[in-house]
């Protein structure tokens, strides 16, 4: 088990992650408590991955006042997925997730991308919006910037938004510094 904090730069907003490898799964759970221009709210994620850190599973609940939200999203292995039990044939192409206001989700293609230095991938990930917790799919590239020695920093760019962040991440592939967004802080 591993506990990990991260405080927002942008906005008042921070992030507790604990991360649980069991022999069958890894479990990322979390709560992220922050304030958009909608408002403050609060958010508690269960991101279930294989042994391969492979996305399989998210349930995520959020609370801002009075409205809840609520959204389980899975991925079979067999590439179909479902939201709320209903088949999400505009996700079939998505690999991995992208849970807005986390950084933990960086992670997944981090690791699984395998990237050697200077190699850049274009992925489709199931891009979860805060705080309406709608799911798109969205075109993202990863890039690694560094030459196999830490500190690993890779370049995260949004296809769409045209929006580009150089992150420094651990050994485990999870986020230190996103540079005006996020920081480690345990």
């Amino acid at each position: 088990m591993r506990d990990i904090y991260w405080e927002w730069l942008h906005a008042p907003g921070q992030e507790h992650l604990r991360l649980i490898e069991k022999p069958e799964a890894i479990l990322a759970e979390g709560v992220v408590a922050g304030t958009l221009e909608s408002g403050t709210f609060r958010m508690h994620y269960l991101v279930t991955c294989d042994r391969a850190w492979r996305f399989r599973h998210a349930e995520v609940q959020l609370e801002q006042g009075p409205v809840r939200r609520e959204l389980h999203l899975g991925r079979e292995p067999d590439g179909h997925w479902h939201a709320d039990g209903v088949e999400r044939l505009d996700l079939r192409s998505c690999t991995e997730i992208d849970l807005m206001g986390s950084p933990f989700t960086n992670t997944l293609p981090i690791r699984n991308l395998g990237l050697a230095p200077d190699e850049a991938r274009e992925i489709r990930v199931a891009y979860i919006r805060v705080p309406d917790l709608a799911v798109t799919p969205e075109a993202q590239v990863y890039t690694r910037l560094d030459r196999g020695e830490p500190p690993r920093r890779f370049r995260y760019h949004g296809v769409a938004t045209g929006f580009t962040a150089d992150l420094t991440v651990d050994e485990a592939g999870l986020v230190v510094d996103y540079p005006g967004i996020w920081r480690r802080r345990g």
